[in-house]
């Protein structure tokens, strides 16, 4: 199958990879259709992360389920799905918790899109992706809203904690946002706290462009 890939700084390439296959009952194989491009990936391609190469690109998406294992109950094949970019069990004490970025089923910083440093779980900018856990990881999307605006599920987030419970606490609260390196979540960011009632949003960047969308 085809993977894109980081391979060196300011260098992707699509590589001829084997396809994944089902390595539990619990897992699922999906077929990515829409890939969000959040703010780390530009840094990883001009080699300004930690993560060494080669990357398989990609972690915010949606996709079609193409085949499960006999014990996963939750999703079928033919299904549109959104998939989290980190990987959890959703079973354990810190999962059942809501805190599934710290699940001990699986090594720590499991994750798609950031190579060997996350599990090499692959990349979602590639034909075919394996999902595990699927019944915890696999939610199909929910009527009403674009699936381009579900596949930034890691951006979007990222913004929505910046600004959203500090707003909940005091939604008189002023609000000043700084860009810049964060190219979308101060966006994000800026759009929720209008939405929350913030009486004041100001939006600091040195990108014209930008400045103008705020």
């Amino acid at each position: 199958m085809r993977q894109l890939t980081y391979t060196g700084p300011n260098t992707i390439e699509w590589l001829d990879v084997p396809e994944p296959k089902l390595q539990g009952l619990n897992e699922a194989l999906v077929r990515p259709t829409i890939v969000a491009r959040c703010d780390v990936d530009p840094l990883i391609i001009v080699g300004r992360s930690p993560m060494p190469p080669p990357i398989a690109l990609g972690h915010e998406f949606v996709a079609d389920v193409v085949e499960v294992g006999k014990d996963v109950q939750s999703v079928r094949p033919g299904q549109s799905v959104i998939v989290p970019f980190q990987v959890s069990c959703g079973s354990c004490a810190y999962c059942a918790g809501g805190a599934t970025a710290s699940c001990n089923a699986i090594a720590a910083r499991s994750a798609y899109g950031f190579g060997a440093y996350s599990g090499d779980f692959g990349g979602a900018l590639s034909d075919l992706v394996r999902v595990p856990f699927a019944d915890a990881m696999l939610l199909e999307l929910p009527d009403g809203v674009a699936p381009e605006a579900i596949a930034s599920a890691d951006n979007v987030p990222d913004a929505w904690r910046s600004v959203g419970p500090f707003l909940s606490d005091n939604v008189e609260a002023p609000v000043l946002i700084v860009g810049g390196g964060a190219v979308s979540i101060g966006l994000y960011a800026a759009g929720i706290a209008v939405a929350m009632g913030s009486p004041q949003v100001d939006y600091i960047d040195t990108n014209r462009e930008r400045l103008d969308l705020a």
